[in-house]
C-alpha cells in the first residue's frame, strides 16, 4: 500500500496538517485489517471521503472514512443494522450511521473494533478475490474546503 498516492494527497491538501494525520494513519489501521481490500477514493463535496470494499463498487463499501475541515468521521454505511447496545454510532437514517474519530488511538478501542468487525463480516465479498486496487471519483459541484 502507498501510505500517500498522489490522489489522495491531492484531495486532502486543503486540510490541517493534524486532521491529515489521523485520516492517514486511520488508513493505514484500517487498511491492514481488511487487506488484500480495495479502496475508493472521493472527492465529494462536503468531505473527502475513503471507502473500503472487497468489490469494486462503491454499493459495496462497508468502511468509509470521512475528512472534513476539523476532523475525520468513521462511517458505517450499513450502520443501522450492526449491533450497537451502547448507542456509540449516531445517525437516525435507517443504514449510515457515524462515529467522530478523536484520534487515531479509537481504532484500538475494543467496543469500536466490535462494530468494524462486524461491518467487515457483513462486507459483500466476491467468490474469487479481485486484485487490490485504488478507484478515484470526483463528484461534481463546489467543494467545501478548509483553507489552510
Amino acid at each position: 500500500m502507498d501510505p500517500r498516492p498522489p490522489s489522495l494527497v491531492e484531495f486532502l491538501a486543503p486540510y490541517p496538517d493534524a486532521v491529515q494525520e489521523v485520516a492517514y494513519a486511520a488508513r493505514a489501521i484500517l487498511y491492514d485489517r481488511f487487506a488484500p481490500i480495495s479502496e475508493i477514493f472521493y472527492d465529494a463535496t462536503q468531505a473527502v471521503c475513503l471507502g473500503f470494499t472487497y468489490t469494486d463498487h462503491e454499493r459495496n463499501n462497508f468502511i468509509n472514512l470521512a475528512v472534513y475541515a476539523n476532523h475525520v468521521s468513521l462511517i458505517f454505511p450499513y450502520g443501522a443494522q450492526l449491533d450497537d447496545p451502547e448507542g456509540r454510532l449516531k445517525g437516525t437514517g435507517t443504514r449510515v450511521h457515524h462515529t467522530r474519530l478523536i484520534g487515531v488511538e479509537d481504532l484500538e478501542d475494543r467496543y469500536l473494533t466490535g462494530l468494524i468487525e462486524q461491518a467487515r463480516r457483513r462486507a459483500v465479498t466476491p467468490n474469487e478475490p479481485l486484485p487490490e486496487t485504488i478507484i478515484v471519483k470526483s463528484m461534481r459541484g463546489p467543494k467545501r474546503r478548509p483553507t489552510v
